[in-house]
């Protein structure tokens, strides 16, 4: 007869207190939207670095209906919640449960986000390490089938547990926890736990709390050195966790070694969302130089070839970016410099047969003399006479079709709306032909700005609007 492990839950062992305390928490709720819906239970074990355990468990009134499909998986009824708490009410006893401890549930990001959301409708930010026991047991057990919280208890032979209700869940995920342990060692545990937390090892030259407030949500921050020198400015979808990586001793580069080592002060600047923060990056770096970044620095060299017409000797004529702010008709590129733009058209001239006289490659020293890719087979002939000039003009653009900057979709500006509700954030964003605009006024063209606007509204062109 199979022998089940017993429901009570042990301390955590004594090798994970060195990570600090952790809060297990799990939440029944009015659906699974945090944006939208409501909690209807909580319940948190804390485990403490002293061994001990601090329990704590409330019903919550959501303020709405709770549906019958929820009713019956959870057993929590309307008449169940009717005279129970706000989480308003219960928000100081929540933040003092979780305060300071990784905060840890079975799909973690469903509980936080609900949480945090609770929060913010209660006026106050909440943020926390989250470990997701889903993921754990996916690390620690790579070859097992299933990673459901039912499929855990099956598989380590708990039981006793009330499912579907918080303290039930919460014990059941804690107990999974300390079985692993159990079973693989506590170090096998600490160390997985450390991977998945990118837990940090800071500078010493920072101080301990450097990292203490870093919002969770999008946005871009800024590493100082020596004389508040910038080191490194860098984007992130969540900024907590993006920065934190960089001192993980489980995830280093070796730049962020070497940054580490140089480090003196962190800033962040929170965005509403991804494209928001690529857009300031691409700006700041450009702006303040910082030493590690090499990409997104100015090019002051940038420019594009604009087509000529026919009567024009050179077909082709070189635009800067800064030259190029009125008129943005048959531009081709953008290239990085003039040197780079030239490798392109010699390497698209021997591929599509064009000619070196007409693209200013070489001069002729008398009428009709043959290039010498036409001597050696390789131009259709515009240097001599075979073909006119505007059918070498036309293969031309056809070379650089694949190149031409797009026509703006729009008659003016044009307006891009991000938003981040959980932040209660709202980030506006104004261009025109492709320039970003700031103050009022057209910024001068900017390469990165022109991709990122590019790929962003070929994916989402319905979140753009005309200006206006």
């Amino acid at each position: 007869m199979m022998v089940k492990r017993p429901v009570t839950v042990p301390p955590v062992p004594y090798a994970l207190r060195k990570l600090g305390e952790f809060a297990f928490i799990d939440v029944e709720t009015t659906g699974a939207k945090p944006l939208t819906d409501r909690v209807t239970e909580i319940a948190i074990i804390r485990f403490h670095a002293d061994g001990s355990q601090s329990r704590w468990q409330s019903l919550i009134n959501p303020g709405v209906a709770i549906p019958a499909e929820i009713q019956a998986l959870t057993g929590i009824t309307n008449a169940m919640v009717r005279d129970a708490p706000s989480f308003f009410d219960v928000s100081d006893e929540v933040r003092r449960m979780l305060e300071g401890a990784v905060f840890v549930a079975h799909n973690a990001r469903f509980d936080y986000g609900f949480v945090k959301n609770e929060f913010r409708r209660s006026a106050e930010a909440f943020t926390a390490d989250v470990l997701c026991t889903v993921r754990l047991s996916r690390m620690l057990y790579p070859d097992a089938e299933g990673h459901g919280l039912d499929a855990l208890i099956n598989r380590h032979e708990l039981h006793g547990f009330d499912r579907h209700r918080a303290m039930g869940d919460v014990e059941a995920t804690a107990a999974f926890v300390s079985v692993a342990a159990d079973d693989l060692g506590a170090d096998a545990v600490v160390a997985a736990i450390k991977s998945l937390l990118k837990t940090p090892s800071l500078p010493a030259q920072l101080p301990t709390d450097a990292l203490k407030n870093i919002p969770d949500s999008s946005g871009v921050y800024l590493f100082y050195g020596v004389n508040d020198l910038p080191l490194y400015i860098g984007k992130a979808k969540h900024l907590r966790e993006r920065i934190r990586a960089h001192f993980s001793s489980d995830h280093m580069t070796p730049n962020d070694i070497r940054l580490s080592q140089e480090l003196t002060r962190i800033e962040w600047l929170p965005t509403a969302g991804e494209f928001s923060a690529l857009l300031l990056e691409a700006q700041l770096v450009k702006e303040r130089m910082p030493l590690h970044n090499v990409n997104l620095r100015r090019r002051d060299k940038l420019g594009f070839y604009r087509l000529g017409d026919d009567a024009t000797n050179a077909p082709l004529e070189w635009l800067s970016a800064a030259q190029i702010s009125e008129s943005y008709a048959d531009l081709y590129g953008p290239f990085s410099d003039k040197a780079s733009a030239k490798k392109w058209l010699t390497f698209a001239a021997r591929e599509h047969q064009l000619c070196d006289h007409a693209l200013g490659f070489s001069k002729p020293r008398s009428d009709a003399e043959p290039c010498f890719a036409r001597q050696v087979g390789r131009c259709h002939g515009a240097c001599d006479g075979t073909e006119t000039a505007s059918q070498h003009r036309a293969r031309l653009r056809a070379a650089l079709a694949h190149l031409a900057l797009p026509t703006w979709p729009f008659t003016g500006e044009a307006v891009f709306e991000e938003r981040d509700v959980a932040n209660d954030r709202s980030d506006v964003l104004v261009f025109d032909r492709w320039c970003a605009v700031s103050g009022g006024a057209r910024l001068p063209f900017d390469g990165d700005v022109y991709r990122l606007l590019k790929r962003t509204m070929g994916k989402t062109a319905s979140k753009f609007r005309a200006a206006k």
